[in-house]
């Protein structure tokens, strides 16, 4: 028939098509492909911005803080010989007494009769030790049923913290807070010490001056007044003084005049002086130099370290005079001298050990020339300038033992 379509046309609809199920195939992959490849970066940047939360968390654990620690002076003393009922009382006193001065710390820890608190300002911390000093003597005088006075110490330094809870202040185990407690411990009855980076941070710095001796390395600056009254309740030593002097005024014989009490006070003090001096040359040591304050190496043992732990610089005595130590000598310990510290560190008692000043001023000893070993320093350690006496000094020590 005219115009019909021939049957072998019919069957070309169902050849297929050479490469159409590839180039297909390879359209979906190609966009697989690309849902794959974003949906990484978008996790990606999921898992940076997670992180950078993480560490903004953990920066915001951060904080500066100044730390308070308060002890009684003594406190078994102040026990001795009294009620039970009284100390009893005095002591829920006294923590009540220092709970209403704390009252705005962020954190606080009662420990036996002491107590370390924890403030966001170190001007707060300075301001609470000073008020605490100046309310004990109307606290001895009002609540305090003991015979002997109640006084304390305070410490106070300020650092940079990681702190998840603020008022878990038990489990800090920061440095700071040690070298806090450290100055409570070291410091004198009614003494007030507070650290380099607390000091600079108040406005009253005149109040305070600074201490030649430092603390765990740590500068150190002492509050100008001393709270230290006298062991009776209640009087000052300042008042005790002027009873005693009144006292004495009516006891005094009118044939002793003013001019010669003077004076026998005079020839007294010059008495004293000179047997002191005396005694002081007559141990071997020199006689003392205007503003010397540094540790000085006599008769091959130093003396006069104080609570400095590494020895940074010392005089030895030549002759009659003193000069500055060399940057290279020996050391020896004595066996009833070591530390704890030294012994963790290879340095051993009634040995030899080259002793040399590195560049941050301190002290080492030195390992063959290799490497150095910082080394806590004690009073009675033996200094010496040669190998040969160090020696001979072993020797001796040895014989005598033997």
């Amino acid at each position: 028939m005219k115009g019909a379509i021939p049957n072998h046309v019919d069957s070309l609809k169902e050849i297929p098509v050479a490469g159409a199920g590839r180039f297909h195939s390879a359209g979906m992959g190609n966009t697989d492909e690309q849902e794959t490849l974003a949906k990484k970066l978008e996790r990606k940047k999921e898992l940076e911005q997670e992180q950078y939360r993480m560490i903004v968390d953990l920066y915001g654990h951060y904080r500066n803080g100044t730390f308070l620690s308060i002890d009684i002076v003594d406190s078994t003393k102040l026990k001795e010989g009294e009620d039970s009922l009284r100390v009893v009382q005095t002591f829920q006193a006294f923590h009540g007494y220092i709970a209403q001065h704390i009252a705005g710390s962020l954190a606080s820890v009662f420990s036996g009769d002491g107590v370390m608190c924890l403030y966001d300002a170190p001007q707060k911390a300075v301001d609470i030790a000073i008020d605490i000093f100046s309310g004990l003597k109307q606290f001895n005088q009002e609540h305090s049923s003991l015979r002997r006075y109640v006084n304390v110490r305070i410490g106070i330094n300020t650092g940079t913290l990681l702190l998840d809870n603020v008022k878990d202040l038990g489990k800090i185990t920061e440095r700071d807070i040690d070298i806090a407690g450290h100055l409570q411990k070291y410091g004198r009855p009614g003494e007030l010490l507070i650290s380099a980076s607390t000091w600079e941070r108040i406005s009253n710095k005149s109040d305070f001056k600074k201490r030649w001796q430092t603390i765990d390395d740590t500068v150190v600056y002492k509050y100008r007044r001393t709270f230290s009254p006298s062991s009776r309740r209640g009087r000052s030593s300042l008042s005790l003084a002027r009873f005693h002097g009144v006292a004495w005024r009516l006891k005094m014989p009118r044939l002793m005049n003013s001019r010669t009490l003077v004076l026998s006070l005079l020839a007294l003090l010059l008495l004293v002086s000179g047997l002191l001096l005396y005694n002081h040359w007559n141990s071997g040591l020199p006689l003392p130099i205007a503003g010397e304050r540094v540790p000085v190496v006599i008769n091959n043992r130093i003396k006069n370290l104080g609570q400095a732990k590494y020895l940074t610089e010392a005089k030895i005595r030549q002759g009659s005079s003193l000069v500055p130590l060399p940057t290279a000598v020996l050391l020896v310990i004595p066996r009833e001298k070591n530390t704890q510290y030294n012994r963790k560190n290879g340095i051993y008692e009634n040995r030899i050990y080259p002793l040399e000043k590195q560049g941050d001023g301190k002290y080492y000893v030195s390992r063959y020339g290799i490497f150095a070993v910082q080394v806590e320093i004690l009073d009675d350690y033996l200094i010496f300038l040669t190998r040969k006496d160090a020696e001979n000094y072993l020797q001796a020590k040895s014989e005598k033992e033997g």
